[in-house]
């Protein structure tokens, strides 16, 4: 069974093409599980309108934000594969297949994206060609990551030893840097979804602000921090505890 986690807030205009992109793609026991982080715009109405019973609705009351809000999400889901969904993308349809094949031998994949305006005007046929992504070791990861959370997809079992996401570091940069740490990361360099850029996305990536040197490096100290800190907890759980 998969899952796929979404995380939405005031995404009426895109949210309905991002599900028509994703249903055709699954079972009829997977699902969707989206999480919304209070919107008061028509979101949630949209997404009714599927009318599709593997659509799960968590219409919360109070803010979380963006990262805590995928935590939510994926603390509600059942799959035994977990694929990570903005609100305002569109799936190619070989994305779930793709990503299914390489999940048999990682716990956790990435693949590239064609990088789109609001109305799928191509801005970049590759977005780590323009992100400048010659490779995928720990250091490059480290210094730029190059992925994209919403080309994201894990295994269960494995995303778990990863939860819940730290304070103050990106769920994408969190995942994607763990698993190349862990010999876990497959990446795909085909583009399996049009990313789009416009100024009312969530992600910070899918704009185009720039974030100052002091906040990026203050990023990396709480990601190694996280990282000690996680894997310290994990080696002295007993035999058996915490799955």
């Amino acid at each position: 069974m998969r899952s796929v986690v979404l995380a939405a807030y005031q995404g009426e205009q895109f949210i309905g093409e991002q599900l028509d992109s994703i249903l055709p793609q699954l079972a009829p026991d997977d699902e969707i599980v989206v999480s919304d982080d209070a919107s008061t715009d028509g979101t949630l109405a949209v997404v009714a309108r599927r009318r599709d019973p593997r659509i799960r609705i968590l219409a919360n009351d109070t803010r979380v934000g963006y990262v805590a809000n995928f935590q939510r999400a994926i603390d509600a889901s059942r799959g035994d594969a977990i694929f990570f969904s903005d609100q305002d993308d569109v799936w190619l349809p070989n994305k779930v297949a793709t990503l299914d094949a390489a999940l048999l031998n990682c716990g956790c994949v990435a693949s590239d994206a064609i990088v789109v305006d609001d109305r799928f005007q191509v801005l970049h046929r590759s977005w780590f060609e323009w992100r400048g992504a010659r490779g995928f070791s720990r250091l490059s990861i480290y210094l730029k990551p190059p992925i994209i959370g919403a080309t994201v997809a894990c295994r269960r079992e494995y995303l778990k030893g990863l939860l819940p996401f730290p304070a103050g570091v990106p769920h994408d940069f969190w995942l994607t840097f763990n698993a190349v740490f862990d010999g876990q990361l497959a990446v795909v360099r085909t583009p399996l979804i049009l990313y789009r850029r416009h100024p009312n996305v969530l992600s910070v990536t899918a704009t185009a602000q720039r974030r100052s040197l002091r906040t990026i490096v203050a990023e990396r100290v709480r990601l190694i921090s996280a990282m000690l800190r996680h894997r310290l907890a994990r080696r002295s759980q007993p035999l058996g505890a915490g799955g």
